[in-house]
């Protein structure tokens, strides 16, 4: 298949939401949706708010809105099933006046320009699918009134044991293929990642399924489909995402890692008004990060066996990262973690204050924790923007 077939195809969001209405909506399930979007900015309601839904695939976060008091309530989707679907929903409201629906493209810079200013821009898992990210991540925030708030995720390579470009063959693959093999593709998934190919985990699966609706209100099934065959797709890193953002005058706010996305909120201003619970993040402005990922054994060659290294993580993550190099016959000095100390596989655990105390000229820091956005934000904070994050190491090991 030649590469401009590849560049042509397109997964057929609307149509795995659709299903999803068809299937599974509930008011449960919306419940769960709402609650998600107030957790995350802070906000007991959305009452006298602007809000702009984009990429709004099924709706449910529309309504989530909706229901949360939004004054009012702007959704649009580049797909046309997405559109029906958010349709859908909005007749289910008795179809507000104050909830329009639209079909456009956040890579359309005449479109966004006419939508206006947003007290909340949202776009959950939307950005990355548009096959121009970084455009549309700029064209998004231009919608972010002052003082106002952006909510986006987006799938977070740092978060994948698998190289990008692993999936994005998976991805292509799959949305070019028939019913019966995507079927296939399907099973191979949930066997590898979900039971690991061991029949005594189907317990757990069962359970995660269950539950998976604590997730924004979502279906682990179509999720399983918008992840196979969610093409066009790009990967970003919150090295990239967070300085691109804060280049545009816009503040991180805090961020949440897991499940193959990074969530992140940021404000229009330094300063955002009825926001006193998050501790704006003390980092700078602007920063030219340098962080190099490690995902295979053999990429812990990088390291410069000369100079002092040190492991950020004292748990099974940087036990997991020790005996790599152990095995290449790297020396590590001491472990890191962000306040307790002690001892761990028999070296020394300093706290971040304690191995900024000690000043060691040419440290290599080793990233082996889940926590990888928070412990990068705290190095940034000190000055520190070298260094390696080894979890998408530690991922293909647990």
């Amino acid at each position: 298949m030649s590469n401009n077939v590849k560049k042509e195809l397109r997964f057929e969001f609307g149509a795995n939401w659709q299903s999803y209405l068809d299937h599974n909506l509930s008011p449960e399930r919306i419940d769960q949706a709402r609650q998600h979007l107030l957790s995350f900015i802070g906000r007991e309601d959305l009452r006298g708010l602007r809000i702009l839904d984009i990429g709004s695939g099924s709706g449910i976060h529309s309504m989530a809105a909706f229901q949360a008091g939004a004054a009012e309530i702007v959704s649009f989707d580049y797909d046309a099933e997405s559109v029906m679907a958010t349709e859908r929903m909005h007749a289910m409201c008795q179809s507000p006046e104050n909830w329009l629906v639209m079909q456009g493209s956040v890579l359309d810079p005449e479109f966004m320009k006419s939508l206006g200013q947003f007290d909340l821009v949202y776009a959950w898992g939307v950005l990355h699918h548009t096959g121009a990210v970084w455009s549309a991540i700029d064209l998004a925030s231009t919608c972010v009134k002052t003082g106002g708030l952006m909510y986006i995720a987006l799938y977070d390579s740092d978060w994948s044991a698998e190289s990008p470009e692993f999936w994005y063959d998976i991805k292509q693959r799959y949305t070019a293929s028939s019913a019966i093999v995507r079927r296939m593709y399907e099973a191979w998934y949930v066997a590898r990642f979900f039971l690991q190919y061991n029949p005594f985990r189907l317990a757990y699966l069962l359970k995660y399924v269950r539950e998976y609706k604590k997730k924004r209100g979502m279906d682990f099934y179509h999720d399983v489909k918008d992840w196979l065959g969610g093409w066009p797709m790009e990967y970003t890193r919150i090295y990239e995402v967070v300085p691109f953002l804060q280049g545009k005058g816009m503040r991180l706010l805090h961020t949440k890692t897991g499940d193959l996305i990074t969530e992140y909120l940021f404000s229009s201003r330094q300063k955002c008004d009825g926001l006193s619970i998050f501790l704006e993040m003390d980092i700078p402005m602007k920063i030219n990060w340098e962080v190099i990922s490690i995902r295979e054994h053999n990429d812990f060659s990088i390291l410069d066996s000369t100079k002092p290294v040190f492991i950020y993580g004292a748990g099974k993550g940087g036990s997991l990262v020790k005996y790599a190099l152990d095995k290449m016959h790297i020396k590590t000095d001491a472990f890191i973690t962000t306040s307790q100390s002690g001892m761990h596989d028999g070296l020394t655990v300093l706290s971040l204050d304690q191995f900024m105390v000690k000043n060691i000229v040419n440290a290599q820091i080793i990233i082996a924790s889940t926590s990888f956005d928070s412990i990068s934000f705290g190095l940034v904070s000190r000055g520190i923007i070298k260094f390696f994050n080894a979890y998408p190491y530690v991922l293909s090991r647990l």
